[in-house]
This record gives structure tokens, C-alpha cells and sequence, in this order.
């Protein structure tokens, strides 16, 4: 049997073998290079598998093909657009980067045939990567319901010189935060704006949460790790935004309750077997490294 892929656990990749597996190239036509390197793996593509559609348009809209594997051309936002527009999907999606940093669009251009040459002989890996489900409550009525592969973020609203945000664990207090605002992430989203703002990095395999404060106005408070299966209740007191892996966004009013939890759904990352995690940090964030002269 097939070992378990929770908590971003690598697995070998089986494509369907009793027919050519389908294929969608997704990317962002206005990055340089996107649509030459797109018309040659369609011709690529079209000698070994069967291809159901190329999109070079930004969107946040729904997939409607049934592809067995997604070929994003892009940085890790259109990875993270990829990952709504898939839904309940569980195709595994392949990155190639044309980013600034390159994370989850994890396979470089160089590399793009010979890794698509692992995906279809069978002999490529992907992790499965935990998502989690957000729900903005008002009173009695959501405002907004969605799957997050990277982050939940409550931000103070401008003219706001800063929001408080009571963060309860299952219903029970645990804390009040008080700064520029509060962001919940998964570990996939710990390398983005949870790193950015001094929150710890966690590893694809950890099933957890991490709630991390933006400039908060008090010094004891530092990131909190939270078990994956718990709900995380953020209750704001002040006007504020709310943003969702960089893209889904509305205006918080008082009392509003932003709920995270765990979620169904599994985002299928396709690595490159010479990237693996811990090789991405050094790569691209010179992790470890020992500072310069």
C-alpha cells in the first residue's frame, strides 16, 4: 500500500497509466518568457500525454476540466491562485518558477523537462500539504467561507493606529493582541508573510498552526503553535481588513470573528528530488549560512 501523504509526507506520484494522463498549463502571460516556455511544453506535452487546456490569464476562477496534473508557469502567487482555482480537486500541480523566491513554484525553468519526465514515468514525488478552512462570521452571517493554503491575515484599517484581536482556542481565551494586526498560517504559508514577520518556520510535515503578531505593542507577545485539529477564533474590536492567501479580501467591523480550522482539502505539490524543503531554505533564503564578510 501506498505510505500516508498527510502533513507533507512524500509519496510517489502515479499518474493514470490505462490512458494518456490530462494535462493544464496554467500561467501568468504578463511575466516574461511565460508564453514561449508554454508553447514549447505543448508540444512537448502533446507527444506523451493528452493536453485539456492552456490559461495565460490571471484568475481566481473555477477549473472546469478534469486534469490528472497541473503545470503552473509562474511565482508562488499563481500557485496559490492555482490552489482555489482547483477546489476539492486533488491533482497534484507542478510549479515552475518564474518568481522572486520560488517555494511552492518550486521547479526551476532548467529543470522543467526532466522533472515533467519524473511526473510521467512515475517516478517523481509530491507532498501533500495541509490547507485550512476560514470562515468570516458577522452576527449570524458569513461573509466569507474559503480554503487557505498559505494565510489568514487580520490588519489594522487605515487611519487605525492599530486593532485588537482576541485570539480564543476552542472557545477558550488564550490572549489579546494588540499592533498592526495578527496573522494565522499554515506550515506552507510559515516561509511567507508568517517569516516575514518573525514568526518560526515549520515544516511541511508538522500538522500545526502558527499565530504570529504584526508590530504588536506589547513585548511579551511572540508567535503561538497550535496542534492543526484545533479552531483558532480571532474576535476583532476595532475596524480592519482581512486578506486571505494575498488575494481574497473584505473590511472587518467590530465584533466580527474570523474562524480557522482544518480543512478537507489537500494541496498536491509536486518537489523536485534535487529541492527538497530544507534545500529550498538554503537556497533561497541562505538559511544557515554564516553571515558576510
Amino acid at each position: 500500500m501506498p505510505r500516508s501523504t498527510r502533513n507533507g509526507r512524500l509519496d510517489r506520484l502515479q499518474l493514470p497509466k490505462s490512458r494518456r494522463p490530462r494535462i493544464l498549463i496554467l500561467g501568468d502571460r504578463s511575466k516574461q518568457d511565460v508564453p514561449a516556455l508554454a508553447e514549447r511544453l505543448q508540444e512537448y506535452v502533446g507527444e506523451r500525454a493528452t493536453l485539456v487546456g492552456v490559461d495565460l490569464e490571471r484568475s481566481y476562477q473555477p477549473i472546469r476540466s478534469q486534469p490528472d496534473l497541473v503545470v503552473v508557469l509562474g511565482g508562488d502567487g499563481a500557485m496559490l491562485a492555482a490552489s482555489h482555482r482547483l477546489g476539492p480537486r486533488r491533482a497534484p500541480v507542478m510549479g515552475i518558477n518564474f518568481g522572486t523566491v520560488g517555494f511552492l513554484a518550486a521547479v526551476s525553468r532548467e529543470r522543467a523537462a526532466e522533472v515533467l519526465d519524473l511526473v510521467l514515468a512515475g517516478e517523481a514525488s509530491c507532498e501533500d500539504r495541509v490547507m485550512m478552512h476560514a470562515r468570516v462570521r458577522r452576527g449570524r452571517s458569513t461573509v466569507v467561507d474559503s480554503h487557505i493554503l498559505n494565510e489568514v491575515v487580520v490588519s489594522r484599517a487605515a487611519g487605525n493606529s492599530l486593532v485588537q484581536c482576541d485570539l480564543l482556542v476552542d472557545r477558550r481565551p488564550v490572549c489579546s493582541y494588540r499592533g498592526d494586526g495578527v496573522i494565522v498560517s499554515t506550515p506552507t504559508g510559515s516561509t511567507a508573510y508568517n517569516l516575514a514577520a518573525n514568526g518560526p518556520i515549520l515544516s511541511p510535515r508538522v500538522d500545526a498552526w502558527v499565530v504570529t503578531p504584526i508590530a504588536p505593542y506589547m513585548l511579551g507577545m511572540r508567535s503561538l503553535v497550535l496542534p492543526g485539529h484545533r479552531v483558532a477564533t480571532l474576535k476583532v474590536q476595532d475596524r480592519a481588513v482581512f486578506s486571505a492567501d494575498g488575494h481574497e479580501e473584505c473590511a472587518l467591523q467590530p465584533e466580527d470573528q474570523i474562524r480557522v480550522g482544518p480543512s478537507t482539502r489537500r494541496f498536491r505539490l509536486v518537489v523536485d528530488p534535487e529541492q527538497r524543503f530544507f534545500s529550498r531554505l538554503r537556497g533561497k533564503l541562505h538559511w544557515g549560512e554564516s553571515p558576510g564578510p
